[in-house]
């Protein structure tokens, strides 16, 4: 005898019968719908798109729904976290009107881009620029005594005047630095002026000892003015570009020693260059942050650059050591680069601009990675300052306002 439920069709997307039960079955469901229709799920994808300028604003004009996610203020801030470290936009050469990019198309930000302060800062001469950091550069204005904390992306700015009863003389030599004071998720908080700054102030006159105060932006207020214990000749080299070494800020001065001014002691000291180190010019030394925010000076011998890291010794007291590891430079750029000197550092990659005679390069010193940056046929003394920022919908950039377009 033959079976009933046999003789019943099985038809899919039907219902059909398997004895006494009832079976109803259903196309697949598409993942990929399920995704793209939930909004958390999304937004979970999306703040994992390369933190490039040209990431959001193209993924922002495939459609309504995936526009109007990256247009939030809440979205912004976890795709800052997410990433914490900014992309290195370029270098401001020297002044303020003189940025050279660093990214490729589209992610080439033109110097037009980016809004001058509006006070009346001398930006042609090169000593009113102290360098970039946490989304903020610094200027100086010695005819009118004050500093100018900047945001070039979208020109906001806040002037601070020098601290009271402080002169300088034509002999002075003067250094600044601005760093965010909100650790939090790597100090990127998409505002730069969102939270407090510091902002410190560093001058000496010839072999004296170097004199140093800190504003507040929370207050308002410097804090008092105090010096190191020893007199620092030398101090003229000041203007070269600081970098942050865990909570201190360390300042390569002439001859290759290093004033420290630790920020959570509130104390300035000095660190002389190693012993055996043989050095001369001031152009082959530079700077370093070394792993687990580690101390280190690159000295720059004929071609070849040598690597020192202040390490503890037995006895607990810090020295500097040579490091087994060398970069010959010969061979690793084109001809003609008889003479090479350093002239900026981005201490959030490692890497070291060098200037040639044919040219800049950057020199990433760990992956020996190097890059032609700006062609030209001779040697160029100008300090470039690494500028890191996100760009991201809602951030404005240009003299008018504009919104980046890429």
């Amino acid at each position: 005898m033959a079976d009933p439920a046999a003789e019943i069709p099985q038809v899919q997307g039907s219902q059909s019968m398997d004895g006494n039960r009832l079976l109803c079955s259903r196309p697949p469901a598409d993942p990929l719908s399920d995704v793209l229709g939930d909004d958390n799920l999304l937004t979970k994808i999306l703040i994992r798109l390369p933190p490039k300028p040209s990431s959001l604003p193209r993924a922002s004009v495939v459609c309504k729904q995936w526009g109007s996610i990256l247009s939030e203020p809440e979205f912004r801030k976890r795709f800052r976290k997410h990433h914490r470290k900014p992309p290195l936009l370029g270098f401001f050469r020297g002044y303020a009107k003189n940025f050279i990019p660093s990214m490729d198309s589209p992610d080439r930000i033109p110097a037009a881009r980016f809004s001058l302060p509006k006070s009346s800062t001398p930006y042609h001469q090169n000593e009113a620029y102290m360098g970039c950091r946490h989304g903020l550069s610094l200027l100086i204005n010695l005819h009118k005594l004050e500093t100018v904390v900047w945001d070039p992306l979208t020109g906001e700015e806040r002037i601070v005047a020098f601290p009271p009863g402080c002169t300088l003389g034509r002999s002075w030599a003067w250094h600044g630095a601005v760093l965010c004071v909100n650790a939090e998720d790597g100090h990127v908080h998409g505002d730069c002026f969102s939270s407090p700054f510091k902002l410190v102030l560093i001058f000496a006159d010839y072999n004296t000892p170097a004199l140093c105060s800190v504003y507040d932006s929370a207050s308002g207020v410097w804090g008092n003015i105090f010096s190191t214990m020893t007199k620092t000749a030398g101090m003229s080299w000041l203007r070269r570009p600081s970098i942050l070494v865990g909570n201190a800020l360390c300042l390569l001065i002439r001859g290759g020693d290093v004033l420290v001014f630790d920020l959570e002691m509130q104390s300035l000291g000095l660190i002389k260059k190693p012993v055996e180190n043989h050095g001369t010019d001031n152009w082959c030394f530079q700077l370093l942050r070394m792993e687990n925010d580690g101390l280190g000076l690159a000295v720059l011998l004929d071609l070849t650059i040598e690597l020192w890291e202040r390490k503890s010794n037995r006895d607990g007291v810090f020295e500097w050591v040579l490091l087994q590891k060398t970069i010959p430079l010969e061979g690793m750029v084109p001809t003609r680069m008889d003479s090479v000197l350093f002239v900026g550092y981005d201490e959030d990659a490692n890497v070291i601009v060098l200037t040639t005679m044919t040219g800049n390069f950057t020199l990433q010193l760990d992956s020996m990675q190097i890059k032609h940056i700006v062609k030209r046929n001779n040697i160029c003394h100008d300090t470039f300052y690494p500028y890191r920022n996100f760009c991201t919908p809602g951030r404005r950039v240009g003299a008018k306002g504009a919104d980046l377009k890429l």
